[in-house]
């Protein structure tokens, strides 16, 4: 089971009233961290009170996500969707259930709720939070991310930083993305690996250099310019080789 997100903020900011305010009061985002801030008073329903089937769905399951009882959360999110609601209620239910399907250790299918907001809904103001909720879904996939959903994560936990700086999961997902590129790093480091017991020295200078380039701050670093020293010596570069052992040795502690 992963580490709970905090998911107080889910139901912040949500009315479909014409005549409601915009909520101020916004929760943060556990992450990785484990723990789950309670719900405030301020939280208000997603529905208008032309709906009160959908209203009161939607605040049995955020009472529910509270008291975490996420199955129950869950099926009432379920069928809230069914009757296909429109607009923000919509988003926020698809959202308020991927992360209910993510504390129940079922991040495939959070992970496909996600994608659906991300892919509809464009210009939605709940960009940050869905690709946030994709990338911790992604890297909690039973029994491994593979290579391309671990790239897909950090592509989300990157767009979120570059396009979002001021999110308040924005630093979350700084810290996520240096962990994932770090296994990223370390994939493409097996890789080279893979090349040298091949003998395909050029493609071990080419994937090594990747790595020193794309993730210049991992630890696969310096055994990607150690192989880069071997394979400059088997093509007969000795001065490349020469230079690279140069920086080998004083950019990485032995």
């Amino acid at each position: 089971m992963i580490h709970e997100l905090s998911f107080e903020e889910v139901r912040t900011r949500m009315t479909l009233c014409r005549s409601a305010s915009r909520l101020v009061a916004l929760a943060l985002l556990a992450g990785l961290a484990t723990g789950c801030t309670p719900f405030g008073k301020n939280l208000r329903s997603a529905s208008s009170p032309e709906e009160p089937r959908g209203q009161l769905l939607y605040d049995e399951s955020m009472e529910l996500i509270q008291s975490r009882q996420h199955e129950a959360a869950a099926a009432r999110l379920v069928e809230l969707l069914r009757s296909n609601p429109q607009g923000r209620q919509r988003i926020e239910a698809a959202l308020a259930l991927a992360y209910s399907q993510l504390q129940l250790d079922r991040p495939k299918e959070a992970a496909q709720l996600a994608t659906q907001v991300i892919e509809e809904n464009a210009e939605t103001e709940r960009m940050d939070y869905a690709l946030y909720l994709r990338a911790n879904a992604l890297l909690a996939l039973r029994p491994a991310p593979s290579a391309a959903q671990v790239r897909q994560a950090a592509e989300d936990l990157e767009r979120l930083r570059q396009r979002y700086p001021d999110s308040q999961y924005a630093e979350r997902a700084k810290e996520t993305l240096a962990k994932v590129e770090e296994r990223l790093a370390d994939n493409e480091l097996q890789a080279a690996r893979l090349h040298w017991q091949r003998n395909q020295p050029v493609a071990v200078v080419n994937r090594c250099r990747y790595i020193i380039e794309r993730y210049p701050d991992s630890a696969a670093v310096g055994g990607a310019l150690e192989m880069m020293v071997g394979a400059y010596r088997q093509l007969g570069l000795n001065e490349l080789a020469d230079s690279t052992r140069a920086i080998r040795k004083g950019s990485v502690p032995p």
